[in-house]
Formats: structure tokens, C-alpha cells, sequence
């Protein structure tokens, strides 16, 4: 009877830290892709990876956006580094300032959010300039015009 009770106590020990390491991998998974930039922490709540505000979905652009860009071969050449790097700090200083906004108070939110979503919108228009300016295309013209959008973008949300 004592060598079935012993079995039984490390039985639910070992199923109780099995799912213990689960928890903690999901949750780092979770954390891992709730981050705008791989690797550099967000602010955002974690909800925000499923929710369906307009908060949640501005921040899972912004997120989506980078990866896209990361996933384009183009940018790992040289010409595009200082590119992508400005982006993502772009894209950070908008996530952030996007977690600021939705702290404000409902009444006094839509304007902020209509400001964060047209700087949103201005990363992802970078992203689709850097992902179509490579050196083999003529240029970068398009490419400079949209990372001057994006500056503009995150110089009006700072005054704001």
C-alpha cells in the first residue's frame, strides 16, 4: 500500500511540473509574439495578441508589418539595414505611443487612435515602399518618400 501511495504523490509530482513547463513555454510564445520588433520587449498588454479592440488589432499590424519586412530577403542586403532599422524604431515609438492612447479615457480617445492609425498605416506603407525598392529596381525614390511619411507620422503623434 506505501509503495502504491509513493507512486501515486510522484505521479501527480511529475504531471503537476510537466504541466507547469508547458504553461511557461505557451506563455513565453505568447510574449515572444505579442512583440512588435523580435527580441525588443513591447509594452502592449499581452490581450492584445487576441483581442479585438482597435488597439489590439492597430498593435498586431504594427507587428505583422515588421515581420513582413524581416521576412523580405531585400532588407538583409546593405543598402536596406538603415532602413529596416529606422522602421522598427518607427514602429516601436508607434506601438508605444499606441499603449498611451488607449490609456486615455473613452471620450477622449478617437482622435489620438485616428492619429496612431494613420501612422500605422504609414509604417506599412514603408514596409510595401522598402519591399519594392530594391537596388535591382532603380531606386529607392518611393522608398525615401515613405520613410518621410513615417518620421512625419511619429513627429505629430510626440506633439500630440
Amino acid at each position: 500500500m506505501t509503495a502504491v501511495l509513493v507512486f501515486v504523490v510522484l505521479l501527480l509530482v511529475l504531471a503537476g511540473a510537466g504541466a507547469a513547463a508547458v504553461v511557461s513555454g505557451q506563455r513565453a510564445r505568447f510574449h515572444k509574439a505579442n512583440q512588435v520588433v523580435p527580441g525588443l520587449p513591447s509594452r502592449a498588454p499581452a490581450a492584445w495578441a487576441g483581442a479585438h479592440t482597435t488597439e489590439a488589432k492597430l498593435h498586431r499590424r504594427l507587428r505583422d508589418a515588421i515581420a513582413a519586412m524581416r521576412a523580405n530577403p531585400a532588407v538583409k542586403d546593405g543598402w536596406a539595414i538603415d532602413s529596416r532599422v529606422a522602421l522598427e524604431h518607427h514602429a516601436l515609438a508607434v506601438d508605444d505611443r499606441l499603449v498611451a492612447v488607449a490609456a486615455l479615457p473613452e471620450p477622449v480617445r478617437a482622435q489620438p487612435l485616428a492619429a496612431v492609425a494613420d501612422a500605422v498605416a504609414a509604417v506599412e506603407a514603408a514596409v510595401a515602399s522598402l519591399a519594392a525598392s530594391g537596388p535591382e529596381l532603380g531606386g529607392q525614390d518611393g522608398l525615401y518618400r515613405a520613410m518621410a511619411e513615417v518620421q512625419a507620422s511619429v513627429a505629430q503623434l510626440g506633439e500630440g
